[in-house]
């Protein structure tokens, strides 16, 4: 009687370390509610939040717009298109300034703002966290 008593205690230790553990509630995304969690982001908010306070040099940012993406706005059907948040974040070196939902692409929204300059930005979307689009302003 022992055995199985132990035996299904040990079955429902399992079962409930293998239901907390993997990608800690907050579903796979492509790594960008994973990654962005420790800011506490509404995922769905399409109010702007903010995000990390490292800002990014404007030449990182010009580079990340004009090579890592090619110049591109629209990445659908390229190899940028398999570009996540992590990969996006990697290549500049710090995260995001700022998030919010873009309902009308049903998209997430990251912001990095140039260091120093809140009026130049590179905004960058993901749909199903893969890069979907981007925009650069005032990077020339």
């Amino acid at each position: 009687m022992k055995k199985i008593l132990v035996l299904m205690i040990s079955i429902v230790m399992v079962f409930s370390l293998a239901a907390c553990g993997g990608n800690g509630g907050n579903g796979d995304n492509g790594g960008t509610a994973e990654t962005t969690n420790a800011y506490n982001l509404d995922m769905k908010s399409t109010e702007t939040q903010p995000m990390s306070t490292k800002r990014a040099s404007i030449e990182v940012l010009r580079e990340t717009a004009q090579t890592y993406f090619g110049g591109m706005n629209y990445f659908e059907g390229t190899e940028q298109a398999n570009y996540t948040y992590d990969d996006v974040k990697g290549h500049i070196g710090v995260d995001a300034s700022a998030y919010c939902y873009d309902e009308t692409l049903k998209a997430e929204l990251y912001i990095w703002y140039v260091d120093g300059d809140d009026k130049a930005m590179l905004n960058v979307w993901f749909v199903d966290g893969k890069l979907n689009a981007s925009g650069a302003m005032n990077l020339i």
